[in-house]
């Protein structure tokens, strides 16, 4: 059987559409196919430390409890600064000194009152009424020094239970308790002041490695879709980093994006991976119009 070409032009023509649509599925998936893998990370970690060295005495938490910014996590044996603040705090309340000073402050102002009067009748002299002007004036330095240390008290009260505050160990951060670096009676120093880590998993952190292309057309507060997980299933993320610059021998810049975790469905340290996204800086540019 012999075939026999009727139209060469229209051959050609077809052959050509044909090629051009097989390149350009190929390139699309290629483009598709273009998949970095990283993981999941907290958005935060800190470990809280001691601001104090001494013994742990007081354990308020345990490993994998959620905390909030400012909860107790533990406390350094603060007994001999108690027994100071109810010394100072007595100190601060002890009035009688003022009290006394106040009574007689008003005694000598009552005589110098009497006195000036007696003066301009001419029953006393104005040498008298000098003395018990210099009594007034130390009677109210008497009472201005009383009031000075009851406000030193105060100051001191307030300084010991600020000294008690420090040797508190506080969460700096929401956040879970992922580690216990000391235990109770153990020592903690200024060469080791760490007592636990604090994650915070309510927003998770990814860190890609991409190609400059794939940089230049992205913006920090973009949002991007990556797949999560064995199963790799779709999740929206953020932008909240681009690298401004490229490692000359890979080619590749860093891109950090942050995935919302309010319900805690994902863990920290699973797999990522991103794929190349379909819209253009032409289509961001339209919607942003």
């Amino acid at each position: 059987m012999t075939f026999q070409l009727r139209n060469p032009v229209v051959w050609v023509a077809t052959c050509t559409l044909a090629i051009t649509c097989l390149a350009s599925s190929v390139d699309a998936q290629m483009h598709e196919g273009r998949i970095t893998r990283s993981f999941t990370e907290p958005i935060e970690k800190s470990v809280a430390a001691s601001a104090e060295s001494g013994i742990v005495a007081i354990a308020h938490v345990r490993e994998g409890d959620r905390v909030r910014v400012g909860d107790p996590l533990a406390a350094i044996n603060h007994n001999v600064l108690k027994e100071s603040l109810a010394i100072a705090e007595a100190n601060a309340a002890a009035t009688a000194r003022f009290d006394a000073a106040t009574a007689q402050l008003d005694l000598i102002k009552s005589q110098l009152e009497a006195i000036t009067g007696l003066v301009e009748d001419g029953h006393t002299n104005p040498y008298e009424v000098q003395q018990k002007t210099a009594e007034h004036h130390q009677a109210v330095a008497e009472v201005r020094a009383a009031k000075d240390e009851l406000k030193l008290a105060a100051l001191e009260v307030g300084r010991i239970k600020a000294q008690i505050q420090d040797r508190i160990i506080k969460s700096p951060i929401d956040g879970f308790v992922t580690e216990i670096h000391k235990q109770l009676g153990e020592n903690v120093s200024n060469n080791e002041p760490q007592y636990a880590t604090i994650v915070r998993v309510d927003k998770l952190k990814v860190r890609f490695y991409l190609d400059a292309a794939t940089l230049r057309k992205s913006q920090v507060g973009d949002t991007v879709s990556i797949r999560i997980g064995p199963e790799k299933s779709r999740s929206s993320a953020v932008i909240s980093f681009i690298s401004p610059v490229i490692d000359p021998d890979s080619g590749l810049g860093r891109m950090d994006v942050v995935i919302e975790n309010k319900d805690l469905s994902i863990q920290s340290g699973i797999d990522c991976y991103w794929q190349e996204q379909q819209q253009s800086v032409a289509d961001r540019s339209t919607q942003i119009k």
